[in-house]
């Protein structure tokens, strides 16, 4: 498999970290994890999740992450492989994400 598309969320919320990279929900409330679980159903042709270190840095609060309430936030990068109409009507959902082809 070929990675032709990559997801850039600049406002992915910093306490669903553990969730999208190790599977790990403890400590996130119930109506988060619906939340992220929608978020990530809608990116399912998403194979690798990665997060950009550089961001993790505190002074990223933003008033309207990806999901959720204001959060602290990061930026994560999914790497997908994917028709690109497809893709271009699933990210119509989160005009803050980023596609770039690679």
């Amino acid at each position: 498999m070929s990675i032709e598309h990559v997801l850039t969320v600049d406002d992915f919320p910093k306490w669903a970290l553990s969730a999208l990279i190790n599977d790990d929900y403890s400590g996130i409330y119930d109506d988060d994890a619906i939340i992220l679980d929608k978020f990530l159903e809608h990116f399912a042709e998403v194979t690798h999740w990665e997060v950009d270190t550089d961001s993790l840095d505190d002074g990223n609060f933003k008033r309207y992450p990806a999901f959720g309430l204001a959060a602290d936030c990061c930026t994560v990068k999914g790497y997908a492989s994917t028709n690109a109409d497809h893709w271009q009507r699933l990210r119509a959902d989160y005009p803050a994400i980023e596609r770039a082809a690679q």
